[in-house]
């Protein structure tokens, strides 16, 4: 037990002097990366999760971001097509009353509208799909942040070692 404390006692003085391996805290703003204050890009970010607690996470860093800016196409893409559906519809439907109304033939007209709400109805869908995509990988983001920022440290304290997790 004295020898197990000698040495203990031995190692703290040795590491007391040596310094101390920090590595910045990482924020994930959307699907991009923050080290401090320096953006990373997609191969230096997945590089720091190459080594969480000895796993290799850059392989899903890279699956969730490229999940995360999926949800976001479809979500802004499917809005687009809703919106630019409805105006085809909304305009079709008025050609084809004016059209009616003046006794001409108005099948183009309908399909424009047809064609419009089958738009806007796809769009929708899209839209409904992209925004769970997005929670979805936004949350599994945050996780692999905090499973980073997360760390064990040793150290050295006023009367030998020390042990801190830092989250």
């Amino acid at each position: 037990m004295f020898i197990a404390f000698i040495g203990i006692n031995a190692m703290a003085q040795n590491y007391s002097s040596s310094p101390a391996v920090h590595r910045q805290v990482i924020d994930i703003c959307g699907s991009r990366v923050y080290e401090g204050y320096t953006k990373l890009d997609k191969n230096d970010a997945a590089a720091c999760f190459s080594s969480i607690n000895g796993v290799d996470r850059s392989s899903d860093y890279l699956k969730y971001r490229a999940g995360y800016k999926r949800g976001l196409g479809l979500t802004f893409g499917g809005a687009s097509l809703a919106v630019v559906g409805f105006g085809a519809a909304l305009g079709g439907f008025v050609t084809a009353l004016e059209q009616s109304l003046a006794g001409e033939d108005y099948v183009v007209a309908e399909t424009v509208c047809l064609a419009g709400v089958f738009s806007c109805v796809a769009g929708s869908i899209c839209f409904a799909a992209g925004i769970p995509t997005i929670c979805v990988y936004k949350v599994k983001l945050n996780r692999l942040e905090k499973g980073y920022n997360r760390s064990l440290e040793f150290g050295t304290s006023g009367k030998g070692l020390s042990m801190a997790l830092k989250f």
